[in-house]
């Protein structure tokens, strides 16, 4: 198992691990949604889920394979999102359940970035704020990125949002879906600083 990534918060560390970590973290079963559930929810690892809120300081773990991974630091804890374009669309950084956190810090981890994340042209209706840009060999590239800094300011007008500026695609270390179809996963964790 291998660090690939690590950016300390405010209140805690963003790790990015090759393989899933040996550590008790709280996780869900993932399916690119919008839901997201507090680490007091029963069988948690068994919900269907793409986000995860900690008001009492529990260690949180979300996979990625280019979508975004998500922390969020807020006054009354913090979350951990899965946000692929789906995700996004539907709104999982403001989602009822990261709100009440009262957020005041976002980082976005290793993910896939515009220069690799090609789509068709019908794909810009579903972000009216973010343009799909047109490349010089008439490709069409979306910034999630850009698009996550959007969502986020706009709704939490005081946050202080930054990323790893990390392309998963580019950077042949870190697995990318996009890149080689693996099935592998980047288990990307939240760790709070008591830990």
């Amino acid at each position: 198992m291998n660090l690939l990534f690590e950016k300390k918060l405010s209140h805690g560390w963003f790790r990015a691990f090759d393989q899933k970590p040996a550590l008790p973290f709280a996780h869900v079963h993932q399916t690119h949604s919008v839901k997201v559930l507090s680490t007091a929810t029963p069988e948690l690892h068994v919900q269907e889920a793409d986000g995860i809120v900690s008001p009492g300081g529990e260690m949180m773990a979300i996979k990625t394979a280019d979508c975004m991974p998500v922390a969020i630091e807020g006054k009354l804890g913090a979350a951990l999102l899965h946000a692929g374009w789906r995700g996004l669309a539907g709104g999982i950084l403001t989602a009822g359940e990261v709100q009440k956190l009262q957020p005041r810090e976002a980082f976005i981890g290793p993910c896939i970035r515009a220069c690799c994340f090609e789509v068709t042209g019908e794909f810009g209706a579903n972000f009216r704020h973010t343009p799909v840009t047109k490349q010089s060999d008439g490709s069409l590239r979306f910034d999630l990125v850009a698009e996550a800094y959007r969502q986020l300011k706009d709704k939490f007008s005081d946050i202080q949002v930054s990323d790893s500026g990390v392309c998963t695609c580019c950077d042949t270390k870190y697995p990318s879906y996009r890149r080689d179809k693996t099935p592998q996963r980047i288990w990307n964790l939240y760790v709070p600083l008591a830990q």
